[in-house]
C-alpha cells in the first residue's frame, strides 16, 4: 500500500500561527503583568470553579496506487471500443407481396425460379412473368457480441469499484482536522459575580480535491476516473449493451480477445478487478493528548481576563466600569487562650453585665468558626476540582480506547464482509459453470437429434428434388413445343400478308396508269407532298428502329451479363437447380432475337398498312374530286 507522498523539493512552506501567539502573550504580560489588578484577577480565577475541555482529532488517508494505475491504463481501450465497437450483420429472408417489395436483385430471381408457386401469371408468347410474392432480404447491424458484452461488464464493474472508493475517500474530507475548546468558569468577588461559558471549534474546510497537499495528485486521478467512467456509462454503447445479459464466470478467450490489443487490455482489467480483494485505501485517526498543561491553562485565564476587560470597558456608566473589590480578609484570629484578654479589651466598663460579656464572646467565636468553615470549603472545592480533572482524564482515556476498539472491530467486520463476498462469488461462479455444462449437454443432444433426422430424410429429399427437376423439364418441353407452333403460325400469317400486299400493290399500279393522264398534275403535287411526308415518317421510323435496336441490344447484353452472374452464384449454392434454370434462360436468350425481330416486323407491317390505307383514302378522295369536276 502506497501513501502517495509528494517530493520533498515540491513541498509547500506552511505559515504557522506560533509567532503571532507568542507576541500576543508576551505583550499582554509585559503590559499589565506587573499591575495589582492582573495579580488579583489571575489569583481569583485560579481559585474559581473552572472547567476546561480540550480535544484535537484529525485523519490521514492512504490510497493504493495499484488499482488507480490499472484502471487508468484501460481507459484508452474503453474509449476506442465505445467509439467503434465490433458489430455483426444479421440477414433475414422474408416473403412479401410484390407491392411491398423494394428491390429485385439476382438473389430474388434465383429464389423465384426455385419457387414456382410464387408466380401468378406467365405469358408464353412474350415470356413475361408476373409474380404474386417476392423474397426480400433484411439486414441489421448488431453489436451484441460476446466481446462487447464483456467490455460492458468490465466497464460496469470498474465504475462500481471506483464509485465505492470515491465516495468513501471524499465523504469526510471537510472533517479531517478538528480542534475543540470548552471553558466554563464561575468567579465571585466582593462586588460582582463573573460567569463565562465559551466553546470554540476549528475545522479545516478543503475542496473535494485539495484536501491535503501530499494527497492532491492521487485524489485528482481518482476523481477523474470516476467522472470518465460515469461518462462512459451514459454513452450510446453502454445504453444498448445494458439491455443484454452480462458476462459471468470465467472469461472465454476468443481470437478477438487474444489478438486485438484493445480487447486484450479489457480482459486484463477485468481479471484484475475480479482478483483484487483489498479495500484499496486506509484511514488513520490521530488524536492529540487532551491533557491541559499549566501553560495552556494560564493562557486560557489570560483570555478570560481579556474578554472581561473588553466587556467591562464597553459599559456606559462609570459606576459599572469600576475596579472589582477583593474579598475582605479577617486578619485577627480568635483562640480560646486569648478569650480573657479579649474580654478585658472589650469590657473596660466594669459595670457591663455578665450576660452582655457572654454575648460578645459568642459573636467573636462564631466569626472564627465561620472563617474556619470557609477555609475548609475552599480546600474541598480544590480537591473536588482535582478529582473532576482526574475523572475527565480517565474518561478521555476510556473514550480513546473505545474508539480504537471500534476502529479495530470495523476493520475486522470489513475483512469478514469481503471474505463472505468472495465466497459468495466463488459459489456463484461454480453454479454458473454447472449451468453452462448442463446447457452444453442439452444443446449437444438436440444437435445429434437434428443430424439423425437429416440423415433419415436425406434420400426422400433427393427423390423429391429429382421429381421436381423432371417436372420442370417436362414443363420446359411443353413450352418449347408451344413456342414452335406459335412461330409457325406467325410465319404463315406473314406469308399471307405478303401476298395480299403484292396484290394490292399491282392493283394500285394499274389504277395509277389508267388515271395518270387525268390526274397527272394533281398526282404530281400530291405525290410530292406525300413523298415529303413519307420521307419524314421513314426517317422517324428509322430513328425509332435504331433506338429500339440499341435498347434491345443493351437489354440483351445486360440480360446476358445478369444471367452469367446468376450462373456463377447459383453454381456455388445449388448446381442442380442452376442447370434447370440456366437451360430455361438459354432457351429464352436463343429465342429472344427472333422474337424481337418478329415484334419489329409486326410493328413495321402495321405501320406500313396504316400508311398505305391513308394514302389509298387520300387518292380516292382525290379521284372523287376529279370525277366530280
Amino acid at each position: 500500500m502506497s501513501d502517495s507522498k509528494p517530493q520533498a523539493g515540491t513541498k509547500k512552506k506552511i505559515s504557522v500561527i506560533d509567532p503571532v501567539y507568542q507576541k500576543f502573550t508576551k505583550s499582554v504580560v509585559r503590559a499589565i503583568g506587573s499591575s495589582e489588578f492582573y495579580n488579583y484577577f489571575m489569583d481569583a480565577i485560579a481559585h474559581a470553579e473552572n472547567e476546561i475541555q480540550f480535544s484535537n482529532r484529525r485523519m490521514e488517508k492512504w490510497v493504493d496506487r495499484t488499482w488507480v494505475e490499472k484502471i487508468e491504463g484501460g481507459l484508452g481501450a474503453l474509449q476506442k471500443i465505445i467509439s467503434t465497437p465490433r458489430n455483426v450483420i444479421h440477414e433475414e429472408e422474408l416473403i412479401v407481396n410484390v407491392a411491398n417489395a423494394k428491390k429485385a436483385g439476382p438473389d430474388v430471381v434465383v429464389h423465384l425460379a426455385q419457387h414456382a408457386s410464387l408466380v401468378e401469371k406467365f405469358d408464353p408468347r412474350t415470356g413475361d412473368v408476373r409474380p404474386s410474392k417476392l423474397m426480400q432480404k433484411y439486414r441489421e447491424d448488431s453489436i451484441g457480441l460476446y466481446e462487447n458484452r464483456l467490455v460492458y461488464t468490465v466497464l460496469e464493474n470498474a465504475h462500481h469499484f471506483v464509485k465505492l472508493r470515491n465516495d468513501a475517500l471524499f465523504a469526510e474530507m471537510s472533517d479531517e482536522f478538528g480542534a475543540k475548546l470548552k471553558v466554563q468558569t464561575e468567579m465571585t468577588s466582593a462586588t460582582e459575580h463573573v460567569h463565562l461559558d465559551m466553546y470554540m471549534s476549528i475545522n479545516d474546510v478543503d475542496s473535494a480535491l485539495d484536501t491535503d497537499g501530499k494527497h492532491i495528485n492521487i485524489f485528482d486521478r481518482i476523481s477523474r476516473l470516476y467522472r470518465v467512467l460515469s461518462v462512459y456509462m451514459h454513452s450510446d454503447f453502454a445504453q444498448q449493451m445494458a439491455k443484454l445479459p452480462r458476462v459471468k464466470g470465467t472469461i472465454t478467450k476468443t481470437n478477438v480477445l487474444k489478438k486485438n490489443p484493445n480487447y486484450k487490455a479489457i480482459v486484463a482489467l477485468g481479471e484484475f478487478l475480479n482478483e483484487y480483494d483489498d479495500v484499496g485505501y486506509a484511514v488513520r485517526v490521530i488524536e492529540q493528548n487532551p491533557v491541559v498543561t499549566e501553560e495552556f491553562q494560564e493562557n486560557i485565564f489570560r483570555n478570560v481576563l481579556f474578554n472581561y476587560l473588553i466587556l467591562k470597558g464597553y459599559l456606559e456608566r462609570e459606576q459599572d466600569r469600576r475596579m472589582p473589590a477583593p474579598m475582605k480578609e479577617k486578619k485577627r484570629t480568635l483562640k480560646p487562650k486569648f478569650v480573657k484578654e479579649i474580654i478585658e479589651e472589650l469590657t473596660e466598663d466594669y459595670d457591663l453585665p455578665e450576660v452582655e460579656i457572654r454575648r460578645v464572646l459568642i459573636e467573636e467565636l462564631t466569626k472564627e468558626q465561620l472563617m474556619q468553615e470557609e477555609a475548609a470549603e475552599r480546600r474541598r472545592l480544590v480537591e473536588e476540582r482535582e478529582k473532576r480533572k482526574k475523572e475527565e482524564q480517565e474518561r478521555l482515556r476510556r473514550e480513546q480506547a473505545a474508539e480504537k476498539e471500534r476502529l479495530r472491530q470495523e476493520k475486522a467486520a470489513e475483512k469478514e464482509r469481503l471474505r463472505q463476498e468472495k465466497a459468495a462469488e466463488e459459489a456463484r461462479l461454480r453454479q454458473e459453470q454447472i449451468n453452462r455444462e448442463i446447457e452444453d449437454t442439452i444443446r449437444s443432444k438436440a444437435l445429434k437429434k437434428e443430424l439423425r433426422y437429416f440423415a433419415d430424410n436425406l434420400e426422400k429429399n433427393l427423390e423429391a428434388r429429382e421429381a421436381a427437376a423432371q417436372k420442370k423439364a417436362a414443363e420446359l418441353k411443353e413450352f418449347e413445343d408451344a413456342a414452335k407452333l406459335l412461330e409457325e403460325a406467325e410465319q404463315r400469317k406473314l406469308e399471307a400478308e405478303e401476298r395480299e400486299k403484292k396484290r394490292i400493290k399491282e392493283e394500285r399500279e394499274r389504277i395509277r396508269r389508267e388515271k395518270q393522264l387525268a390526274i397527272e398534275r394533281a398526282r404530281r403535287e400530291e405525290t410530292e407532298r406525300l413523298e415529303q411526308q413519307r420521307q419524314a415518317q421513314l426517317a422517324e421510323e428509322a430513328r425509332l428502329r435504331r433506338e429500339e435496336e440499341a435498347r434491345l441490344e443493351k437489354i440483351r447484353v445486360a440480360e446476358e451479363e445478369r444471367m452469367a452472374q446468376l450462373r456463377r452464384e447459383q453454381d456455388a449454392k445449388d448446381s442442380a437447380a442452376t442447370v434447370i434454370y440456366l437451360d430455361q434462360v438459354t432457351i429464352f436468350l436463343n429465342a429472344l432475337p427472333q422474337r424481337l425481330q418478329l415484334r419489329q416486323e409486326e410493328a413495321q407491317r402495321i405501320h406500313q398498312e396504316q400508311q398505305e390505307r391513308e394514302m389509298e383514302r387520300q387518292r380516292r378522295q382525290l379521284f372523287r374530286g376529279v370525277f366530280r369536276n
